[in-house]
């Protein structure tokens, strides 16, 4: 049996009852199927049992391993060289399962998607990790039901992402063409997050990414369309940007959003870059018609070179805003009153290719002055993308050594309360 570690399979009887238990092993990969390895990462694949762990060896010179692989275990497929990806060229499939775990380290994949084959049924989710991989020319699809999908760490070259629960934390997602994006609601999307078939107060977080059109091409675009009504969303720090289009487009824009008391949607310390000129309206944020829903927006930043009026933060629900800053044009808030703490004539100007404030900005110690939500050298907040404890100093540059990628932690505390710190990592 070709494995890194053999299988053990302990057999215990006890009168007319039996019980087998599959101890999980270490399943080797390399391009010559030497030393116990398989050769290829179907045979791998075919080979292994859920919770066995398939260790793969980079080919030489940079080549990668040519296949289209369907993953229906719950395993975990990895680099066995830390800091080094493994290379593939092909589509990956994921057959779901109740309570089915499989997790992706380290790959670069030169032309090929990752995506579910459909549904997962319902019951405990199919969770997938997808980490610290690259994706030279491909999607990502998880628009199906009972999926939890975590993407950290990762880049989507030419390519975007869907899901309908889960998190994504720490990527680059970008397109040089809309052709690469999907097709959603008439618009071109980077990041698309659909409605779930299971409704919970959970917080999925879209924390510390650059979502990024590099495209040209004039259509009609979202960085961000959330379109759920099922969950509570953290959507802080990240860099969005958008092209020369003259259509009317969007940074984040709330299609659908949970309507409970139970949370609120926060819309935290975002940065926007639209380097259009001509009239045609551009929203950072917006939120559209179900009117009813708790969000909380402070510390976002928004720099448009469009004309006086064309540029706005447009609300139909009854949002917190504060803090936040617009630069490059005057614009306003469309749909609720400034209560006085908006910039809209901010001096600040920003590096366009990271969001980062340059220097001589005044959006520099201008967020929110609450504790809660200083920055990492616990001054005031910035305002953008690099203000607060999600900066994206945590987050770039994305190396492929070990690394918590998130940390979740209660902003304030009482002096008798308890402190619940949860933090998400990976190794190779």
């Amino acid at each position: 049996m070709k494995n890194f570690s053999k299988k053990l399979a302990l057999t215990l009887s006890v009168g007319a009852l039996f019980s087998t238990q599959v101890i999980a092993a270490d399943l080797c990969v390399n391009e010559s199927g030497s030393g116990g390895c398989y050769a290829s990462i179907t045979d791998a694949l075919t080979a292994a049992v859920d919770g066995d762990r398939i260790i793969i060896q980079p080919k030489s010179g940079g080549v990668p391993y040519v296949e289209n692989i369907t993953i229906n275990k719950s395993v975990s497929l990895l680099s066995n060289t830390e800091g080094v990806q493994w290379l593939m060229t092909g589509n990956i499939t994921i057959t779901p399962a109740i309570g089915r775990t499989i997790s992706i380290l380290h790959m670069k994949n030169m032309s090929g998607n990752i995506t579910a084959s459909g549904h997962s049924p319902a019951g405990t989710r199919c969770k997938v990790n997808i980490l610290n991989c690259e994706l030279v020319s491909g999607y990502i699809n998880f628009d199906y039901n009972y999926f939890n999908v975590n993407l950290a760490s990762s880049e989507i070259k030419e390519g975007y992402v869907n899901l309908r629960y889960g998190n994504v934390i720490g990527n680059v997602i970008s397109a040089s063409n809309y052709s690469n994006m999907t097709y959603i609601s008439s618009n071109y999307i980077l990041l698309y997050i659909g409605n779930d078939a299971l409704a919970t107060d959970d917080t999925l977080n879209i924390v510390g990414n650059r979502i990024l059109n590099n495209s040209t091409n004039s259509t009609y675009y979202m960085g961000v369309l959330i379109n759920s009504s099922n969950h509570f969303f953290n959507i802080s720090n990240n860099f969005i940007t958008h092209p020369d289009t003259y259509y009317t487009s969007y940074g984040i824009y709330f299609q659908n959003h949970k309507n409970s008391m139970a949370g609120v949607n926060s819309v935290y310390n975002n940065s926007f870059y639209d380097s259009y000129t001509s009239s045609y309206y551009y929203y950072a944020i917006a939120i559209g018609s179900n009117t009813a829903g708790r969000f909380d927006i402070k510390n976002n930043l928004s720099q448009s070179m469009r004309p006086a009026g064309y540029n706005a933060f447009s609300f139909t629900a009854t949002p917190t805003i504060g803090f936040s800053f617009n630069f490059g044009t005057n614009a306003a808030l469309s749909g609720i009153p400034d209560d006085g703490t908006n910039n809209f004539a901010s001096t600040s100007t920003i590096n366009t290719t990271t969001g980062e404030l340059n220097v001589g900005s005044d959006g520099f110690d201008a967020g929110y002055p609450d504790l809660s939500f200083y920055d990492l050298d616990l001054t005031r907040n910035d305002v953008g993308c690099y203000g607060g404890s999600f900066s994206q100093d945590n987050f770039f540059p994305i190396t492929g050594a070990a690394r918590v990628y998130f940390v979740k932690a209660p902003r304030t505390i009482l002096q008798s309360g308890t402190l619940n710190v949860k933090a998400e990592s990976f190794d190779r």
